[in-house]
């Protein structure tokens, strides 16, 4: 009997810890979009020759980009949901926390997407795009950080119009994230740690009822 406690114990133990790790929140909240890329509006470009479109990507639909773009967005989230909190990863977004007078956890990212060039003659320069979207995660704007050549930069003129569009000018066009703050932020269920963790703490909980259950059946035919 005392085996049998000490497995059921032990099961317990598995159980909470994998429910507390799961709860544990990360760099990320869901979108309240279902993680739709947000909309191009409009755009200008500063070079009147340029004949380019723009084409928007969610992370979720990144296999349709090129290798190097794919890499780049993969990376871009990786180092997001790695980070302990976004200022860890990009020190330009502590100017933000001191100005809303929050906590750097607070600091989550509410989309991740790419701007790519598509339909343009080649030439050397497009010129510089001032870029108007509409997204549904824009509750809670604290910044727009864009990824480029593997370092994050912090969107100086991006700003938020009637609550859901996001104006700002992109000298270069990459990998981007619309950061929030989380206190504000209109989401979903928070997105949460790796979903394996989740699975754990699914069959510890089965495990743990069928050894009860057996338990209790054994102690009948007793």
């Amino acid at each position: 009997m005392k085996k049998v406690f000490a497995i059921c114990l032990a099961l317990v133990m598995v159980f909470s810890l994998s429910i507390t790790v799961c709860a544990a929140s990360d760099s990320f909240v869901s979108s309240p979009s279902g993680n739709k890329a947000p909309v191009i509006e409009e755009f200008e470009n500063e070079d009147d020759g340029c004949t380019a479109n723009l084409d928007i990507t969610s992370y979720g639909d990144r296999n349709e980009l090129s290798e190097a773009d794919k890499k780049e967005m993969e990376d871009a989230y990786n180092q997001i949901k790695n980070s302990t909190d976004l200022t860890d990863m990009f020190s330009g977004l502590n100017a933000i926390v001191d100005d809303l007078d929050i906590l750097p956890s607070d600091l989550k990212v509410s989309d991740l997407f790419h701007i790519d060039i598509k339909d343009c003659l080649e030439h050397d320069e497009h010129g510089a795009f001032k870029i108007k979207l509409s997204a549904d995660t824009l509750k809670g704007f604290a910044g727009l950080i864009q990824y480029i050549n593997g370092e994050w930069k912090l969107i100086e003129d991006a700003k938020v119009e009637d609550g859901q569009y996001l104006i700002f000018t992109a000298d270069e066009l990459s990998t981007f994230a619309i950061v929030v703050d989380s206190t504000k932020a209109a989401t979903t269920s928070p997105q949460t740690g790796d979903p394996t963790l989740a699975v754990v703490a699914i069959v510890a909980g089965f495990a743990l009822c069928i050894l009860t259950a057996t338990v209790a059946v054994n102690k009948k035919k007793a």
